[in-house]
């Protein structure tokens, strides 16, 4: 009787465990491949500013506490022809970055079609030329006389138009106006389905807007708040639009990789191996590179291959994974490196993955780690035949890249992770989200909150599962 209550009761643990895992997955967070909504009222404080402020010490800005600044970089106003670059805007832009404030830039445009705005966005990409921007590039949209009027079904296309224009150009796109005109105009939920930033001034039935962000929140509605139009802070002798960031994937860029398949254990010498997997960002992904390396020379790479997306996701296919031949790999150590630089300019690393290359398949019993003899990279083998492709050996979890395990778990503890693993084995949840995640896939809704939700959640039980298998072995 004991043991069958104690069996029962590690069984309703593993249940426990495997809704905790349901639930991390479905809880809002910010990471990559998200919605742009926050989910709790603190933020980072900003500002923006134009030629408006003057003068800008920097240094004094960022020690005041300004963690980001979104700069204009233009003008243009059709209603009176006046198309005019800010004059501050290079000035701010250096200033900014060299005191380590994290940078967006914004336009002022009263464009009311779809040619209007590609011209618009055509003359500001001439001065953004060459630049890197953390937070996202905005379209400031407030014109009474020219788009007020409008109703989204009219506007949103062409809103939509120029935003997949900026981004096509390797900028993370965005839209800024006021809570009126997110209300009239401009359809709020389709740019957050579709992942643009909204920037959003709302000085609740004030004049000049509210000396303090407490008491109110807007991180449902938008990715930045800007609360006030005559802030003061230190180094601006002006004042200021101050505003509160929601999210701080701005100032931690990241990119990961889903639904992937990459090599690691061991592998036949002349084995062909096709990489597999979505890159994502919440910033726009202007490379990702894959670089094959000797394990000990880290720093030269054998084989590389170098894509331009421009896009927040990319899936590694076609181009990509016919230029790293696993098959012309000698006997050896070797990590493929995944890496990405997004909008801001920053160098991400995706992924890195151990693998070994042996004569037969099987892990090399004598070696537990990689030699350090050699200081040249191995040469390909161009001159011998290729070797028949072969299925690729399944990891070996005692493969020699990996050091074994020193402590052994008790029994006891391999018997309940064994359990663990066993219901994650047998109970479809796994399978069945996977599943759901490569549908949503082919039918190109990578960008949905559904194909989001059910690729987090078979991350999250694949990893436990892995987890309790490991766990149960050792």
């Amino acid at each position: 009787m004991k043991r069958f209550l104690r069996r029962l009761t590690l069984l309703a643990t593993a249940w426990v465990l495997c809704m905790t895992c349901m639930l991390c997955a479905l809880a809002p967070a910010d990471c990559p491949g998200r919605t742009l909504r926050a989910s709790a009222a603190a933020g980072v404080f900003g500002i923006d500013v134009s030629k408006y402020q003057e003068r800008i010490d920097w240094k004094a800005a960022a020690e005041g506490g300004v963690k980001f600044a979104i700069i204009r970089v233009c003008k243009i106003i059709r209603a009176y022809d006046d198309w005019e670059p800010d004059e501050r805007f290079e000035e701010n832009y250096k200033g900014a970055k060299e005191a380590g404030i994290a940078v967006g830039a914004y336009m002022y445009t009263d464009a009311a079609n779809a040619q209007e705005f590609t011209e618009d966005v055509d003359y500001m990409l001439k001065l953004l030329d060459g630049k890197g921007f953390e937070l996202p590039v905005f379209l400031d949209m407030e014109s009474a006389s020219r788009q007020e009027h409008l109703s989204p079904k009219v506007f949103m296309p062409a809103v939509l138009g120029a935003l997949e224009r900026i981004e096509e150009a390797g900028y993370t796109a965005g839209v800024y106006s006021s809570t009126a005109f997110f209300s009239e105009c401009i359809d709020r939920k389709l740019l957050q389905e579709d992942g643009y930033a909204i920037w959003e001034a709302n000085y609740f039935n004030t004049v000049n807007g509210l000396s303090t962000p407490d008491g109110h929140d807007l991180s449902d509605e938008a990715t930045i708040w800007q609360y006030s139009g005559c802030g003061r802070t230190p180094g601006v002798k002006t004042t200021v639009d101050c505003n509160i960031c929601y999210t701080s994937q701005y100032f931690n860029p990241s990119a990961v990789i889903t639904n992937s398949m990459l090599p690691n254990g061991v592998m036949k010498v002349g084995s062909h191996f096709d990489i597999a997997g979505n890159v994502s960002s919440d910033a726009v992904l202007r490379s990702i590179t894959g670089e094959i390396y000797a394990a000990d020379n880290p720093s030269v790479p054998l084989q590389s291959v170098t894509v331009n997306p421009y896009a927040r996701s990319y899936k590694l296919t076609g181009f990509f994974t016919n230029r790293l031949d696993f098959s012309q790999l000698p006997c050896g150590y070797y990590a493929l490196k995944l890496t990405a630089v997004d909008s801001s300019d920053s160098e991400i690393t995706v992924s890195e993955s151990l693998f070994t290359v042996t004569e037969d398949g099987l892990p090399l019993a004598t070696e537990t780690v990689p030699p350090q003899t050699t200081t040249e990279p191995a040469p390909l083998l161009t001159d011998e035949p290729a070797v028949p492709a072969v299925v690729q050996t399944a990891p070996d979890r005692a493969s020699s890249v990996h050091p074994p395990h020193e402590k052994k778990n008790s029994g006891f503890a391999r018997w309940w992770l064994g359990v663990v693993a066993w219901i994650w084995s047998h109970i479809p949840c796994r399978s069945f989200c996977a599943w759901c995640a490569s549908v949503t896939v082919k039918l190109s809704l990578e960008r949905t909150p559904l194909h989001r939700i059910f690729a987090r959640l078979s991350r999250a039980m694949e990893i436990g599962y892995l987890s309790c298998s490991l766990g149960s072995e050792y």
